[in-house]
């Protein structure tokens, strides 16, 4: 018990403040992400995990951070933003967007955190084309 009190200011400073995020619906998400490219860096580290280039509302290019691509398929449940990309065809990859502060930060079914540092119009740039 002594440890998980030592412990709550450290996690109240790496997971801010409860009342300052406000969930966002999939299609919430989805109307700041068609027709656009995020950028997303790891909450923790700031480190880029990767680009994102949202075709349409159903479709997009992820570009990780090594330069490789691959399309993937978007599907919206309740809560949540589904992607299945093309070389990890049985694998989905959910989150549940926030806004935090007038920051969109996705955070995944195991705890992983992103956030989307920069949406631009521009679109994203891979080393190899995107598998088809």
């Amino acid at each position: 018990m002594r440890l998980c009190r030592a412990l709550m200011p450290l996690v109240l400073l790496l997971c801010g403040p409860v009342s300052a995020q406000t969930q966002l619906s999939p299609e919430e998400f989805m109307d700041h992400a068609a027709g656009r490219t995020l950028t997303f860096e790891s909450l923790g580290t700031g480190r880029l995990v990767g680009i994102e280039e949202f075709l349409s509302r159903q479709r997009t290019v992820w570009a990780r951070s090594d330069g490789s691509c691959t399309y993937g398929e978007v599907t919206l449940t309740d809560s949540q933003v589904c992607f299945r990309y093309e070389d990890q065809w049985g694998v989905n990859h959910c989150w549940t967007p926030y806004e935090v502060d007038g920051t969109i930060i996705v955070v995944s079914p195991g705890g992983s955190r992103q956030r989307v540092s920069r949406i631009t119009d521009q679109p994203v740039a891979c080393y190899d084309p995107p598998m088809s």
